[in-house]
């Protein structure tokens, strides 16, 4: 074989090899087919010119295709110099059938628990007004999961056990 074969060879050998590995990624990340048991912890800190937000917020997360799926949130919210228990359960609904990779989920409600202090007015800046959300649900690395809207990545959880 002269120079060139062997170079020639060494470059289809290489682009072979990234294909297969690019299409061994793609088959390694699982569809969103299966349930998504996670959890999250947020710290969420908004100062305005009238009062400081602090927000400190656990959430357990469990999606199902096809059937109820629900985020629980708990902690503590600092406005001003008072302080208030989050503690409810947001019930939502997602489908598998997605357009663009992306997963439309359904929130069917939020329910608050006894123990939940936070005003109206305050759980009104934490949470968005929105009915729908279109997500993408991708694996990261090992159980560690991302939830991303179009321009940003929205959570990033790890699988309980």
């Amino acid at each position: 074989m002269n120079v060139k074969t062997t170079s020639r060879l060494k470059v289809i050998s290489l682009v072979a090899l990234l294909i297969v590995l690019f299409v061994g990624a793609l088959l390694y990340v699982p569809k969103s087919k299966s349930d998504l048991d996670c959890t999250a912890d947020i710290h969420l800190t908004m100062d305005s010119n009238e009062e400081k937000l602090d927000a400190r917020i656990h959430l357990v997360v469990h999606f199902v295709p096809d059937a109820r799926s629900y985020i629980t949130e708990y902690g503590v919210v600092n406005y001003g110099d008072k302080r208030y228990i989050v503690d409810r359960y947001v019930r939502l609904r997602y489908s598998d059938d997605s357009n663009h990779a992306f997963v439309e989920f359904q929130r069917e409600g939020i329910d608050k628990n006894s123990g939940e202090t936070l005003p109206e007015f305050l759980s009104q800046k934490l949470t968005s007004a929105q009915k729908v959300f279109f997500f993408k649900v991708r694996k990261l690395h090992n159980e560690i999961w991302s939830i991303s809207d179009l321009r940003r990545t929205v959570l990033v959880c790890a699988k309980t056990e």
